[in-house]
């Protein structure tokens, strides 16, 4: 996994092009929480340097939670800034409703959480859409969001976990959700994927990950991805037992702001992770292993 590295300036430059992105495409941003992410990096960019420890700990939570969220809206953006503004109606929908909420993570809650949800659901149509690749993003999906690859439509279903205990009731909803489509929608060229967002199991927004350097970030985000699907694959194969044969595979992602302390620097890294569900057939094993090949190239 490469960990790309900006310094403070270059982060709120491409922000600034994503705040004005989103309006171009309909996007009412208002004074809510993503302004309140700008005026805390402008000021965190220029008095990093400066700041004595005293406001340095008064602030840094606040800027670690800002620049968190900040990733998450320019995914978006650097996916899907040459998209024709005139297909982007579903996505600029789901960016409406994202820029409210709680400004930070940490203080959301099951009656707030649909901010966020929906800016998943958009991050996840950005982390498929690779027309140069031969893979994109439906973007008026009947579903959260849906993927065009290799003939097939792959709808997904997206759901992002607080705990662990939800996981089961979650991946439940997704699927039947699923299944609804599936019933309207007949033939081999329909799939169905569940993803799961599961950061917030792992960490509320304003923790960091810190490793002494990139490979041993790399290493420790691949294995809490593996250690997560090891845990909790049980429980949505159980699930999957039940359900409709063209519900193919989960898709689990973290995010995270970490420190490679070689580099002294904030980074924002995130991982996806894809299980297969037992038994399906030998197609649809090689089309996500090649939907994976594509992803991660």
């Amino acid at each position: 996994m490469r960990i790309p590295t900006e310094s403070y300036q270059a982060i709120y430059d491409r922000y600034s092009e994503t705040i004005a992105w989103m309006d171009s495409i309909g996007v009412s941003l208002g004074r809510g929480r993503t302004a309140h992410y700008d005026n805390v990096l402008e000021y965190w960019k220029d008095n990093y340097r400066s700041a004595s420890d005293g406001e340095t700990r008064k602030r840094f939570p606040d800027f670690v939670s800002s620049i968190f969220e900040i990733h998450e809206f320019l995914a978006i953006y650097e996916s899907l800034k040459s998209v024709s503004p005139s297909t982007l109606d579903s996505i600029a929908n789901k960016l409406q409703k994202a820029v409210n909420g709680p400004i930070r993570a940490s203080d959301e809650s099951p009656k707030s959480s649909a901010a966020r949800n929906y800016l998943f659901e958009a991050i996840v149509a950005a982390k498929a859409h690779m027309p140069s690749r031969g893979v994109t993003a439906i973007l008026d999906a009947m579903s959260d969001t849906g993927i065009s690859f290799q003939r097939k439509k792959l709808w997904v279903e997206c759901k992002r976990i607080t705990s662990p205990e939800g996981i089961e009731r979650n991946v439940r909803k997704a699927s039947n959700q699923l299944e609804s489509i599936f019933r309207k929608n007949v033939g081999t060229g329909h799939l169905g994927l569940v993803a799961l967002d599961v950061s917030k199991i792992l960490n509320d927004g304003d923790g960091l990950l810190v490793r002494r350097n990139d490979e041993e970030l790399s290493r420790t985000i691949a294995e809490i991805t593996e250690l997560i699907i090891r845990n909790h694959s049980g429980v949505w194969q159980r699930v999957f037992a039940e359900k409709h044969p063209k519900i193919i595979s989960l898709i689990v992602r973290i995010s995270y702001m970490a420190t490679s302390e070689d580099r002294n620097l904030l980074v924002h890294v995130s991982d996806y992770g894809l299980n297969p569900r037992i038994g399906i057939s030998e197609s649809n094993s090689k089309l996500q292993k090649s939907l994976v090949k594509v992803l991660r190239s």
